[in-house]
């Protein structure tokens, strides 16, 4: 029999190539299982930031899995695709009021029994409504990882929202809000008294949309039916999505999350119909009336309205926002001393945003500091920045969230905040290279898009009496009240004196 003798040399690369193939093809089997995107992140992301493992469950619930086991740690998000704006005014505290009342008790616990059995195992939770979202967040050490998604399925799905803790969680959300409206302050409110400037601006700005209320928004006539219709509505698998982030083992935790998420049934898909405002149509400058009531300072600003968050010029408008924020503090604060905080505020939601340069100052100092605002606006317009400031720039906001992505629970809180734009995209959005991509053409491109003078709303927030001006009343009217007493007490003194007897 005739043998072929293989070199051992080539064997060993056989093997080699075996043990390769092998890989490849658990790999292949492992992307098919799970949709994991590649993405390549600048210097300044963490590394892996942006490569999650993703599966979505037979009942249609997303599930995002992060392994991260240096930190023996456990970070869970629920994402729940209902918020504040999903609502009209009078209505808009019911899914804020539906997020409090998951944590007041299930068929198995008590509200203080669920407290107890998180803190105990060191864990913490919470919880918050925003424009567009809820989001319920526990971070536990690791090991009790079970108990941590037990827990967040069991009030997700066996809460006790009884009438009893309704109507306790109602009080517990005016104390959070300030207390409950009355009737008299509604009265007022909705006939402008006490409405802000930046109020007023902003409903300008947006009209059609519910972003500022013209009343108060209250729990009041809010039911334990409202409240169970949102839930049935809005708390369903499509709708929402759960996040772990963490010291886990994929297959132990995605056999978990089956036998308890993967187990509520699936129901259909809400339709959310997020307010898209319409075209502004006037931008005269805006006061508060009685309000502020009492302060010695004055709030001054201009507020433009800036597109959503779909939008790629949110990426150049981050770093006008870098600029301007350290424009305002060194010209206003720094070489004036006119402000103690003066800055920029920006907030993004899906179909719209806002852009607002303010400083604090004294009203003997107003125009001068509009001026400052209005003049740095104008150079960024019509000059734009040069590259050492757009660098700069950059610089700030890269190294900022290289600093903002170093825990579990900020990792977790990230992905949370991004996830519409990961379930409509497949991925995260790479934030570090869209910063680094801007360029001088596109900073002056959106500057002159979205922030010209005559676009914004000049904001003055103005005290209606100075403590000044309130001590000069009082001081006259106790004069003015013991002018009175002095000359009532004489006034009866000389009847006295005339009487016959006296």
């Amino acid at each position: 029999m005739l043998r072929l003798k293989i070199p051992n040399r080539v064997l060993r690369r056989y093997s080699r190539l075996s043990v390769v193939c092998c890989y490849l093809l658990a790999v292949a089997i492992c992307s098919a299982f799970f949709k994991t995107p590649t993405s390549f992140a600048s210097e300044y992301s963490p590394p892996g930031l942006y490569a999650v493992d993703h599966l979505t469950l037979d009942n249609g619930l997303d599930v995002i899995l992060k392994q991260r086991p240096g930190a023996h740690t456990l970070s869970l998000r629920l994402w729940v695709g209902v918020g504040m704006q999903d609502f009209e005014c009078e209505d808009q505290e019911t899914p804020h009021f539906l997020e409090h009342l998951l944590f007041t008790g299930t068929s198995k616990y008590s509200e203080a029994e669920l407290e107890h059995l998180v803190a105990d195992h060191g864990g913490s939770w919470n919880a918050y409504t925003g424009n567009e979202e809820t989001v319920y967040m526990l971070n536990i050490y690791s090991r009790y990882s079970d108990l941590a998604v037990h827990v967040l399925y069991e009030i997700l799905t066996d809460s006790t929202i009884s009438e009893e803790n309704v109507n306790t969680s109602r009080e517990i959300i005016y104390r959070e809000v300030g207390g409950k409206p009355s009737s008299v302050r509604q009265w007022f409110r909705l006939r402008g008294f006490g409405v802000n400037g930046t109020e007023k601006a902003v409903i300008k700005l947006l009209p059609g949309v519910d972003y500022v209320c013209e009343g108060l928004r209250t729990a009041d006539h809010i039911t334990r039916q409202d409240i169970l219709d949102t839930y049935k509505r809005y708390y369903v698998p499509d709708n929402m999505a759960l996040i772990v982030v963490g010291d886990f083992e994929i297959k132990p935790m995605l056999d978990l999350i089956e036998q308890t998420f993967g187990q509520i049934p699936a129901t259909s898909t809400p339709e959310r119909k997020l307010p898209v405002p319409g075209k502004a149509t006037s931008f005269a400058a805006e006061t508060g009336t009685l309000s502020p009531l009492l302060s010695n300072d004055a709030v001054i600003g201009i507020i433009y309205r800036i597109p959503g968050f779909w939008s790629d010029d949110i990426f150049p408008l981050m770093i006008i926002e870098q600029y301007l924020d350290f424009r305002l503090s060194e010209e206003i604060r720094i070489k004036r001393g006119l402000s103690y905080g003066p800055g920029v505020w920006r907030e993004t939601l899906s179909n719209f945003g806002l852009l607002s340069l303010y400083a604090d100052v004294d009203l003997d100092d107003i125009a001068e500091a509009i001026n400052i605002i209005k003049t740095e606006i104008k150079k960024l317009v019509e000059v734009s920045m040069d590259s050492e400031l757009l660098h700069k720039s950059k610089m700030k906001i890269l190294l900022q969230n290289v600093q903002g992505y170093e825990s579990n629970s900020q990792i977790a809180n990230y992905y949370a905040a991004d996830y519409v734009y990961f379930k409509e995209k497949g991925h995260f959005q790479n934030v570090e290279e869209k910063i680094e991509a801007v360029t001088l053409e596109d900073i002056k491109r959106v500057a002159q898009k979205y922030l010209s003078l005559d676009a914004g709303v000049v904001i003055y927030e103005k005290p209606s009496l100075t403590y000044t001006q309130l001590y000069l009343l009082l001081s006259i009217l106790v004069m003015a009240l013991s002018g009175i007493a002095v000359y009532l007490y004489l006034k009866a003194h000389r009847r006295i004196r005339k009487r016959p007897d006296a």
